[in-house]
């Protein structure tokens, strides 16, 4: 048997108490905690530049998406107004034109009572009764005026500017053509309702001696100037027509420039008549066949009945 002196070289000391000669013989190195040892704190060779560099990438695409997605947004917005506007106006001018549809719907019939009057020997048109003849003469005019609405006009004239930016030039000169052309027509046509209503009571001044209704009547149909405006019922009536077709003419090539479908603005302009309508009720000219009060119901007045009828 190896002794342990021998193979682990234990003295006799150890083997009896081996503990505090291991402590006795164990060597603790002290850290210096006054010159503590060095920590190499240069940052790699370009790593500061690189955490600068991505800090001011990471600023820079934030700054771009922010303002970059605002833009973005407020270039929409402003698009979505442009197309509203344009269909504002191109259903104003289709309005417009469904005036004078409406107009010559009219005139149809009033063309076709004044080309019987004039054809008809003066002779003939006596032996009529005074209630049809006059019944006649009131389908050969049309009295119904034309109405400008310039709201859309105003809206385009105030953003004019933002379509000249876009360089749509020929929208604009097609606007502009279309409500140069609704003013002449509002004021030639209304004109003409003047014309009419001048002549006619002209006309009817001379022959107010007359008690008799057709022979008035006839007097007024014999009148030249009142022939005249039955002549020209004609003229009106194709110029109605033409008129309402130079419209749609152009405000087709509206839509071909703006790229909105005419069933689109069709379909804008029925929503706002429908809007304008709704729950609307209609005047009620009941009132205007009212009779008047009975007299003995004037209690205000009772007191001058005591002075005229000499009464206490």
């Amino acid at each position: 048997m190896v002794s342990l002196e021998k193979e682990y070289g234990f003295s006799r000391r150890m083997r009896m108490n081996p503990c505090k000669v291991l402590l006795r013989n164990t060597v603790m190195e002290t850290p210096n905690i006054i010159n503590p040892p060095e920590v190499n704190m240069t940052p790699k060779r370009g790593g500061f530049w690189k955490q600068l560099g991505m800090l001011v990438l990471g600023t820079t695409v934030s700054l771009v998406l922010t303002f970059g997605t605002a833009q973005l947004i407020e270039k929409g917005q402003r698009a979505k107004d442009r197309r509203l506007t344009a269909l504002m106006v191109m259903s104003n001018i289709e309005a417009f034109a469904q005036q004078m549809d409406s107009l010559y719907a009219q005139m149809d019939e009033a063309d076709s009572a004044s080309t019987w009057l004039l054809s008809r020997p003066e002779e003939k048109l006596a032996l009529l009764p005074s209630d049809q003849l006059l019944e006649i003469i009131n389908k050969a005019f049309v009295q119904d005026l034309i109405s400008y609405d310039k709201s859309a006009e105003n809206i385009f004239s105030n953003t004019i500017d933002t379509w000249k930016n876009l360089g749509n030039f020929q929208f604009i000169d097609n606007v502009g053509k279309c409500f140069s052309t609704m003013r002449l027509v509002e004021e030639m046509w209304n004109g003409n309702l003047d014309d009419i209503k001048t002549t006619t009571e002209e006309a009817m001044k001379r022959n107010a001696e007359s008690d008799d209704i057709t022979d008035s009547k006839m007097a007024m149909l014999v009148n030249p100037s009142f022939r005249r405006l039955l002549q020209r019922q004609h003229f009106w009536r194709n110029w109605l027509r033409c008129s309402a077709e130079e419209l749609r003419y152009l405000n087709r090539q509206n839509m071909a420039a703006i790229g909105i479908d005419e069933q689109e603005m069709l379909d804008f302009l029925r929503v706002r008549q429908q809007e304008i309508d709704a729950g609307v009720e209609p005047p009620d000219d009941a009132a205007l066949n009212v009779p008047r009060p009975d007299s003995r119901s004037l209690t205000t007045y009772r007191k001058y009945d005591t002075i005229i009828n000499g009464k206490e």
